[in-house]
């Protein structure tokens, strides 16, 4: 019924998948009623092994086989990954009602990986990007600050180390002539994060924007790069600026810059506050650029896999965010040196008047402030 395949590349091996007359809703019947009778495979969530389906639906999209499914009771829209990964969307069918999130609902695993995942079909309508964008924009904001305030129930510290080896990978098998490591910041846990995220994760129902979850939760051809789907909360929305940037509907940079804003802004509205804290987004510790990078790079390796073009400008640039990054660290250690001197003058230096000594120190504080006040106001924007 699954047939198995190994796939050999230039960057390591996938097990992949096939079913013989799946666009046949009797071999689909067949594997719900056999499934439990099949060696490392499972089913869970909203699918008995005794239900059957009247139709079936297949096409080939650049996120899988879309599959559509039907019954008396029921439609389900779902997906076949040939290649199976491992996701959240098991994890997140507990999530429960909430009208702002399609939630998967029903799945089959094969040791542990994705092969369908499935939810209700819903009715949706498309959005006009040119005269709805920045109200969209800011409800989708809004809508990915609700779902990051459901996965504080589950978040875990950071993971500097594997996100460090995972940029080494990336920048290793893309060839993109770039280095960049970062201690990240404390405040950077780890979620259950939504991957690539776009905006054709975004629909409209019944008048209301939703967030789609049936194609996140993973990281496409992962096993070749790294085995974990935890990342900042801030890879999500670096992801929505990537995608934002390479809308053929929005004009220039400054459109651009100007609906990152507005979805950014929204965001914070609902996102945990920690998450967008000044030291969360401080450049020197990672910030919202190195979570770009990520993306970035993610997304050129995918290009590069399936050879297609890739707009490497962002890339290219690295080298010019970094050089600014190590300026803005020169005004904020220059501030905290003169801090330093002053405290010690004041302290140490003998044979001058207490009046002097706190003058001196005087000084230094109002340096520090005004030298770190400048490096805040010169620092990258989050969007």
């Amino acid at each position: 019924m699954f047939e198995h395949y190994n796939i050999h590349t230039a960057f390591g091996t996938l097990d992949m998948l096939n079913i013989e007359n799946f666009d046949k809703i009797e071999t689909f019947n067949q594997i719900l009623n056999q499934i439990n009778n099949l060696k490392e495979f499972e089913l869970w969530g909203d699918l008995e092994d005794s239900e059957t389906f009247d139709k079936i639906e297949i096409n080939e999209t650049n996120k899988g086989v879309k599959i559509l499914l039907s019954n008396p009771k029921k439609s389900l829209e779902g997906v076949f990954h040939n290649i199976p990964i491992k996701s959240w969307r098991r994890k997140w069918s507990e999530i429960g009602d909430n009208s702002d999130f399609l939630i998967p609902i029903a799945g089959i695993q094969w040791k542990g990986f994705d092969v369908m995942v499935f939810r209700l079909k819903e009715k949706t309508t498309s959005f006009e990007w040119k005269s709805e964008s920045p109200a969209t924009f800011s409800e989708m904001g809004k809508k990915l600050g609700e779902f990051h305030t459901i996965m504080l129930e589950t978040l875990a510290p950071r993971m500097a180390t594997e996100w460090n080896s995972r940029l080494k990978r990336l920048e290793t098998i893309t060839s993109s002539g770039t280095l960049w490591r970062v201690p990240y910041s404390k405040h950077t846990d780890s979620i259950r994060s939504l991957g690539n995220l776009t905006c054709d994760d975004w629909l409209m129902t019944d008048g209301t924007v939703c967030l789609d979850l049936l194609h996140l939760g993973y990281q496409e051809l992962g096993k070749l790069i790294t085995d974990t789907n935890r990342f900042s909360c801030l890879r999500d929305v670096a992801s929505m600026y990537v995608d934002i940037d390479k809308l053929s509907s929005v004009s220039g940079s400054d459109s651009s810059k100007y609906l990152r804003r507005v979805f950014f802004e929204s965001w914070c509205k609902t996102a945990p506050q920690k998450w967008y804290s000044k030291f969360a987004l401080d450049g020197n510790l990672g910030g919202m650029q190195i979570w770009r990078y990520d993306v970035e790079l993610m997304r050129f390796f995918l290009a590069k896999a399936s050879k297609k073009s890739y707009d490497k400008t962002w890339i290219k640039n690295v080298k010019d965010i970094q050089r600014d990054l190590f300026t803005y660290r020169i005004i904020s250690g220059s501030a905290l040196g003169m801090l330093l001197s002053s405290a010690m003058i004041a302290l140490l230096w003998p044979g001058i008047n207490i009046g002097l000594k706190t003058a001196i120190l005087g000084v230094g504080v109002v340096i520090y402030f005004m030298g770190m006040r400048n490096y805040r106001k010169t620092s990258l924007p989050p969007y």
